[in-house]
């Protein structure tokens, strides 16, 4: 039996509820508000997420970061291959939660599930983060926060926003694979 606490203006009573959220928990084809509000098409909110992303790679090409990154004299490219090995064990990370913990083996992916992981994938992005800081700030000074935000925010995440999982797992391990091979 649930109680449900209901206010009116004579003041605060209780009712019973009838077990309807959890005939509704129980029923793998039933909907709750959450999953339909998820799962709706947002024209509005991707086109957002699809502008910022533009925009963000719009300003990386201007700013000739690729190229820097990948020939520039003074990239301190020890840092960069640390934060890129931090970058490696982060996404083998994601991909074992989400892929295999949350889709094959059907386990929830929320933080009471996964502590240990999500400490070391902080660690790891605070690490990368931090690297990648040390690396690039010979090259571009102050502009490095911009860069760091520019593809971290406008970026990474737009892309997050923009894909379904499986998908952000397989493009980032192919591009990360690239990146590394024109980087070595």
């Amino acid at each position: 039996m649930v109680l449900d606490v209901e206010a009116s203006e004579t003041g605060v009573r209780q009712r019973n509820v009838t077990s309807s959220a959890n005939e509704a928990s129980s029923n793998p084809q039933s909907t709750d508000a959450v999953s339909d509000h998820m799962n709706t098409f947002r024209p509005i909110r991707q086109l957002k997420t699809l502008s910022i992303f533009l925009a963000a790679i719009y300003g990386l090409h201007e700013w000739h970061v690729l190229g820097k990154i990948l020939y520039g004299a003074k990239v301190k490219h020890d840092w960069f291959k640390f934060g890129l090995a931090a970058s490696v064990a982060l996404l083998a990370i994601k991909a074992y939660v989400e892929m295999y913990q949350g889709k094959v083996k059907k386990k929830r992916v929320e933080y009471k599930n996964f502590r240990h992981e999500t400490h070391a994938i902080l660690g790891l992005f605070t690490f990368a983060g931090i690297a990648f800081h040390v690396a690039l700030w010979p090259e571009f000074g102050y502009k490095t926060i911009l860069v760091m935000m520019m593809f971290g925010y406008g970026v990474l995440l737009q892309i997050m926003l923009l894909i379904p999982t499986w998908a952000q797992n397989l493009l980032s391990s192919i591009l990360i694979t690239w990146f590394i091979q024109e980087y070595v």
